[in-house]
Order: structure tokens, then sequence, then C-alpha cells
């Protein structure tokens, strides 16, 4: 598979419910012998919050525990716990240029038409990236383009998510029960209570999306 620069790749990615996911409802992860297997649970009772024995499964978790028990009630609730950021939302490491960076085999730090044939996505767009059309693209221009182009991305981006909702709000309430969760989106049943921030019963567009806003 191409790795293509996380940001242009976000052109395509159903990424509704990445941030607000934890490594349990991410999609199953391919082992070494190629078999598909889901991601380690941590909130193992499904009650919300990390104790000190589930933080254990995961070492980097388990070390920081301490520093992420604000209040020091020996578990950590969803604000308490660590959230993705800086990779996918924002472009990956070093401002999105790592992936694109592999592609510049020739190693003069610029990308030719003929590099970016290996990756399909990036081919697509090399004119509009290459913007002073030399026919080559330097890391600038990636971030340029990133730039110009992520207020549609954003845009189509809340677009699916807010049809998503709607297709999941059975009841037309503007929230979703755990129900309608069991029925529209069975990946996210087993994380109602992980994701149930204010503990309603319900979860809210607030409580789905990445960055928490309405």
């Amino acid at each position: 598979m191409n790795r293509f620069p996380l940001y242009l790749a976000a052109m395509t990615a159903v990424a509704m419910f990445a941030g607000a996911a934890t490594a349990a409802f991410a999609a199953p992860q391919a082992g070494g012998d190629g078999a598909q297997r889901p991601r380690m649970k941590i909130d193992a009772n499904g009650d919300g919050v990390i104790t000190r024995e589930e933080a254990a499964k995961v070492p980097r978790l388990a070390e920081r525990f301490d520093e992420l028990d604000k209040n020091r009630d020996g578990k950590l609730d969803a604000s308490e716990r660590p959230q993705r950021r800086g990779g996918r939302e924002h472009g990956g490491r070093h401002g999105g240029a790592g992936g694109a960076a592999r592609l510049d085999t020739d190693g003069d730090g610029r990308i030719s038409q003929a590099e970016a044939a290996k990756s399909p996505r990036l081919a697509k767009n090399f004119a509009a990236i290459d913007a002073n059309q030399d026919g080559y693209i330097v890391r600038g221009e990636l971030r340029g383009y990133f730039q110009r182009e992520r207020p549609k991305w954003e845009a189509e981006r809340a677009k699916r998510f807010d049809a998503k909702f709607a297709e999941a709000d059975l009841n037309r309430d503007g929230k979703l029960s755990k129900i309608e969760v069991q029925e529209k989106m069975p990946r996210l049943a087993a994380q109602f209570a992980f994701l149930d921030e204010n503990r309603d019963g319900f979860l809210s567009k607030t409580e789905l999306k990445p960055d928490g806003k309405r």
C-alpha cells in the first residue's frame, strides 16, 4: 500500500469518530501472519473510566497514570485520558511531509512526477500541488496545498459526520441512545459509556466529534 501524506489521504478517509474513539474501536489490525485481530480494549468493563489495573495492559499509559490522574481518584475519566492529536488530525509528523519524503528516492529534496507515480493520490493532484509548475514538489508546496484544501476537507468531513449521525438518530431527537448506537453504529456500542462523558445515557454530536466542537 502506498503511504501518501496523511493530510492528503484525508481527502477520501472517513474519519468521523477517529479522535473520539480509543484504540478499542479502531479498525482491526493485521497481525504478523496477515490475520486480522482487534486492538486491545483498555476499558475492560465498559464503565467509561480506566483503572490502574486496566492501564497496566498498556505500558506507556501505565507510566503516565499518576500524571494523568489529576483528581487522584485512581482512575482516568474522559477528561484525563490523553488525546490523540498531531498525527492524523494535524497532518502527521514534521508538518505532514514524513510520508511524502519517502517518495524522494534520489534524495534531492523534491519529488518528481516519476517519484510521485508511486502514490496514485499524489500523482493525481501533482499539478495542483506544484505551485510554481517546475515539475517538482517540495515541502513548502505540500504545506501550501494542505492549507488551501483543508477547509474543503473539513467541510466534507463535517457533512459526512452529520449525515451519519442523522442516519443513526432514528427518533430525530438530536442525540443517540444506546439502542440506536447498537443498531446503527455497532462498533461504538461497546464504548458507549466511555464516550458518554456527561453520563446522561445518550451520545451527543459533541461527545462523538474528535475535536469536541459543536
